[in-house]
């Protein structure tokens, strides 16, 4: 029975053939925290006047652009989430495709690639509180402006994203919602190696890093973000008030931040110094069989850009720094991988 409360709401996606061609029904379901994309139209308004007219003529105001745009958080779950990596990173065939581990655990490697031509179709349910009636709003042309990978003490693993849109369309019917079954969400209590230092390589399209040292000290949070520079004002003439594909027209940013207690040698020293670092985190999960999940995070080469130590009373000294990373033209930028029970490619 119908709550009319955001109880009945539902965020389905599915990835685009054709950047903006919007591809219905969606089919790919998330559980959600929350879901701000939006219709943003951009109106004019004329102002020609007319004698003795105080106010602006309504017949002279119309929608000039088309647009949609808000955030989307999302808790990391152990199935699915490879569906994000592909969008947020760019990352597509080879090892990115699930490949069978043992059993029936797939892994998946992402990192960072072209966001040229990937784009995809979002759907969101609203239910109105009056009528109990789930509205189903659908966005065409998505593609990630930036993202926040966040994992963090006594809470669970959370993606927040900005998303893009060309337009939305109130007429495709709401998608039957359907989520793996079992699904299990990451946190914090899965997060069992927090490595900095250590020499990075890859061979066959997969980064390690050997010598790695655990950090001493307690780190209470760690965040990746991501920013992809996205010209995504392409309106022009004959497009109807629809923008065409968002392009990249600047170096992609990739950030982060931990908080955490103080420790010298493991970020003061690299900060001063000016020292390259490699970072990994990893989550291990339930077992799949003779496998486990996996939500490995790797860092090839990270520059401490802040690492301030705040003495302020009794308590233990705590440290809220900040990363950049950057590429060395050898390794990739960033490495996620994923082991799940998720066998295809979306």
């Amino acid at each position: 029975m119908a709550t009319g409360s955001g109880l009945d709401a539902q965020l389905g996606t599915k990835t685009e053939t054709t950047v903006g061609t919007q591809v219905t029904p969606v089919t790919q379901f998330f559980p959600f925290n929350s879901a701000g994309l939006a219709f943003d139209p951009s109106y004019i308004e004329g102002s020609g006047l007319m004698a003795g007219q105080r106010f602006k003529d309504i017949a002279q105001v119309g929608i000039a652009r088309k647009s949609a745009t808000g955030k989307i958080e999302i808790p990391a779950m152990f199935k699915g989430f490879g569906w994000w990596m592909k969008h947020i990173l760019g990352s597509s065939g080879g090892l990115a495709n699930p490949t069978l581990v043992s059993g029936t655990a797939y892994k998946q490697v992402h990192v960072p690639g072209g966001l040229r031509g990937l784009s995809f179709t979002s759907q969101i349910g609203k239910p109105e509180p009056g009528t109990g009636t789930i509205k189903a709003l659908t966005y065409r042309g998505c593609k990630v402006l930036d993202w926040d990978l966040t994992l963090a003490d006594n809470a669970l693993t959370l993606l927040s994203l900005t998303v893009d849109a060309w337009d939305e369309d109130n007429v495709p019917a709401l998608a039957t919602a359907s989520y793996p079954t079992s699904n299990g969400s990451w946190n914090f209590s899965h997060v069992n190696v927090f490595n900095v230092g250590g020499t990075p390589s890859t061979a066959a399209g997969v980064t390690t890093i050997a010598g790695g040292v655990a950090v001493p000290s307690v780190v209470t949070k760690l965040t990746l973000s991501g920013k992809a520079s996205l010209a995504n004002e392409r309106y022009g003439l004959g497009n109807a008030g629809v923008k065409k594909e968002q392009l990249e027209n600047d170096f992609f940013a990739l950030t982060g931040a931990f908080e955490g207690e103080y420790d010298a040698a493991t970020w003061d020293n690299p900060f001063r110094l000016g020292t390259t670092v490699a970072i990994q985190c990893t989550s291990t999960g339930p077992a799949i069989g003779a496998s486990t999940y996996l939500l490995d995070m790797i860092i090839p080469n990270a520059k401490i850009t802040k690492a301030p130590a705040e003495v302020s009373g009794p308590d233990l000294v705590s440290v809220s720094g900040e990363f950049t990373v950057y590429s060395d033209q050898v390794n990739p930028a960033c490495q996620i991988t994923l082991i799940s029970t998720d066998s295809a490619a979306w």
